[in-house]
């Protein structure tokens, strides 16, 4: 193909400002989209690229530098009748050939012979024409536009009209480069496209032509417009380090706000702006906290960390020649900070302690109660995790102390006007209220720490009192949400009860907490004094599907072990997480070995013995008679199990489960000598049953620390109970 025949292809939608949290998902969807369209037309080049996407808050962009100008020919072959249907004896066309070749446009004499696996067919080939790009590309980019969702949407134009996430106002479409570039005619919501784009807003509002991305690449610069997202935040963070470079400040590392600038600017300007140093006073993350989240600031600290008196305000235009801007910020957040100031002192006034009975008028969830009553559930939960903790000696009787002092005052700064107006800061202020009026450390760390983790990437709570505090509120938020029907389903969780899970569960094993969701799923349940919607069994079997699954994701996602790893590892029991974890990873280290191998395939066969081959009428679990064994392979496999299974059994209690694993797999040679020389379902039913209890036993062992038979690999065609074994 001669590359005249090939053109680069340039979009843009134009629209008011998308909101940031949108923009990379809406670029990302207008490509994918586009693409399908142009690859079910024909028209990519094979070895050529995807549409490249780029977007700004005004822009949706996509680029294909190669695109076909005409669609391939298509070429088909059809059949028509066989030969002896098609032809009389004469050779000539029957009623058949001639219909058939009307109904394809053409005449006999263009029909030809085909030889197919059935016989001889008359048939023809039939060449269609491709389109050109042109004719085709306004139904394919329309589509794209139209295909794209948003978690919120607009109507402009009328009801039954096009959806979008902001009105359309002006749509770029450019087949080819240059001087011969050509406008792609199509039409959206209204908004007919054309040659033009727009530069920044602040460079005035007059259309831009331009002849081809070269062109528009060019001239959207000069009018103060990046359109590449990562050039954006590349060229954003140099400007950031070249205004602070002279005075040796950084700004607060924060990746989101990072992201955040890049999608909601088109030419990112830093700005240094300054505040009173008399808000130094105010914690840290106060002070943080409305810079990032209300003012959308960065805030600044020296090389040690000490946080300064200034911020970096991020402009979408070029300069504040006048200072307007920066005054206008600094006045915006002294005036933020004033009301925090104002927050910190009046709250100061009741401390943490005498709020506690304000919870009771607090509303945590209608069928659910107040926040006095969660606090009452959370007490009792606390309270049997700390006796198990203690018993394994996790936790101190003094330390068991904290965490119930910490439940009581955990939730109080809820009542506190600073998380009244900063939400964002609940159980953080609630950390410095109590370090500010006296509290211990541990249990001020504790509140602080008491919501963590909120996302399954964020650290948990520092000290082993927060880590029972965080439990006992997520286990009573879960457990609650279930019971009044909240539970998660399908990808709706508008409770965020699977994040409270994945909370609970990374909890427990980054504290390497010995607890059994069991045992603290039934308190969490017994302590719920409600009107129940389901049985109680209903909603604890729900409870426990919910729970395994979530440490399955833990175990795959976060700790990146095989599913089949996690599926054999959790086959032996979930409810301690901190055991299951150990036993995949001590399963893992073992994975690959000639022993394990061959015992997933062993497991396997004799589960299959057990469930399939044997009934109720052939064995029932009990204990093996050494009478019945016959001498040679079968009472060496039961001796060398004798051996095993108290050592076993020893080093898994105390969590050596890879050396546990090891010994199991030293059975290997045992199982298989038994299983090539000894028929298991033997004619003598006193025989057969006694074999068929030392299976059982077998199994057991193997099941207590993994399900070998749920190892890829560990499947067998073979019926055991046909063969020798």
């Amino acid at each position: 193909m001669s590359e005249s025949a090939k053109l680069p292809l340039l979009v843009e939608i134009g629209c008011e400002e998308i909101p940031a949290r949108f923009l990379e998902d809406a670029q990302a969807g207008f490509a994918k989209s586009l693409e399908a369209g142009l690859r079910e037309a024909s028209l990519l080049v094979e070895s050529g690229s995807s549409p490249e996407s780029f977007s700004t808050p005004r822009r949706l962009l996509a680029y294909v530098p190669e695109l076909l100008k005409t669609q391939p020919d298509k070429v088909e072959e059809i059949l028509g009748p066989p030969v002896q249907v098609g032809l009389d004896k004469q050779g000539k066309p029957t009623r058949a050939a001639e219909s058939f070749a009307e109904r394809n446009g053409v005449k006999f004499k263009d029909l030809a012979k085909v030889t197919t696996a059935k016989g001889e067919y008359l048939g023809l080939k039939k060449t269609t024409r491709g389109r050109p790009a042109l004719e085709l590309l306004p139904g394919i980019i329309t589509t794209a536009v139209g295909s794209l969702t948003f978690p919120k949407s607009m109507y402009w134009l009328a009801k039954a009209g096009p959806r979008f996430v902001r009105p359309i106002r002006w749509v770029l479409a450019l087949l080819g480069e240059g001087k011969q570039a050509q406008v792609v005619a199509l039409e959206i919501a209204g908004v007919k496209s054309g040659d033009q784009t727009y530069g920044n807003r602040s460079v005035g509002k007059d259309a831009i032509r331009v002849e081809g991305f070269e062109d528009y690449s060019k001239k959207l610069r000069l009018n103060q417009v990046e359109f590449i997202p990562g050039q954006r935040l590349e060229w954003l963070m140099y400007e950031v380090k070249e205004l602070l470079e002279q005075s040796s400040l950084n700004v607060v590392e924060d990746k989101w706000l990072e992201q955040w600038f890049v999608n909601s600017t088109e030419w990112p300007k830093p700005l240094l702006g300054e505040f009173d140093e008399r808000f130094l006073r105010l914690p840290r993350e106060v002070l943080v906290t409305v810079m990032r989240d209300h003012q959308k600031y960065f805030a600044v600290e020296d090389q040690k960390g000490k946080l300064q008196p200034k911020f970096v305000a991020i402009l979408n235009r070029a300069d504040d020649p006048k200072g307007l801007i920066r005054q206008g910020h600094e006045r915006v957040l002294a005036a933020r900070f004033t009301d925090a100031e104002f927050f910190w002192d009046a709250d100061q006034r009741i401390s943490l302690r005498d709020r506690r009975e304000t919870l009771e008028k607090v509303t945590y969830e209608a069928e659910l109660g107040s926040y006095g009553e969660k606090i009452r559930r959370m007490r009792a939960l606390a309270s049997v995790i700390c006796s198990v903790l203690e018993s394994a000696g996790k936790l101190s009787g003094e330390e068991t102390k904290d965490v119930l002092e910490a439940v009581q005052l955990c939730k109080c700064d809820l009542t506190t006007q600073m998380v009244q107006e900063f939400p964002e800061l609940q159980g953080v202020v609630g950390g410095l209220y109590a370090r500010a009026q006296g509290e211990k450390a541990e249990v001020a760390d504790a509140i602080y720490d008491h919501y963590l983790p909120v996302a399954f990437e964020d650290r948990v709570p520092r000290g082993v009192v927060g880590a029972v505090v965080s439990l006992a509120d997520k286990l009573d938020s879960v457990v609650g949400g279930f019971a009044v029907g909240h539970e998660p389903t399908g990808s709706s969780d508008p409770f965020a009860l699977r994040r409270r899970g994945n909370g609970i569960i990374k909890v427990l094993l980054e504290h390497s907490l010995p607890l059994t969701l069991r045992e603290v799923l039934q308190e969490a349940v017994n302590v719920l004094d409600i009107q129940w919607q389901k049985p109680q069994g209903e909603v604890f079997a729900a409870l426990r599907e919910f729970f395994e699954e979530r440490l399955r994701y833990a175990l795959e996602t976060a700790y990146g072990l095989p599913f089949d790893t996690v599926r054999a590892a959790l086959g032996a029991g979930w409810t301690s997480p901190l055991g299951a974890l150990q036993r995949a990873q001590a399963l893992e280290k073992i994975r690959g070995g000639e022993n394990l191998a061959a015992l997933s395939l062993a497991a396997k066969r004799i589960k299959n013995i057990l469930a399939k081959s044997a009934t109720a009428s052939d064995w029932q679990p009990g204990e093996v008679d050494e009478k019945l064994l016959e001498a040679g392979p079968e009472r060496a496999l039961f001796e060398a199990f004798q051996a095993v299974e108290p050592e076993a059994g020893t080093l898994a209690d105390s969590g050596q489960y890879e050396e546990a694993l090891e010994a199991i797999a030293g059975l290997r040679p045992a199982v298989d000598d038994f299983f090539d020389h000894v028929l298991v379902m033997a004619e003598d039913p006193a025989v057969r049953q006694n074999r068929l209890r030392l299976l059982g036993k077998l199994d057991k062992l193997f099941s207590s620390i993994a399900q070998f038979a749920e190892m890829a690999g560990g499947t067998s065609n073979v019926d055991a109970s046909t063969s020798a074994g």
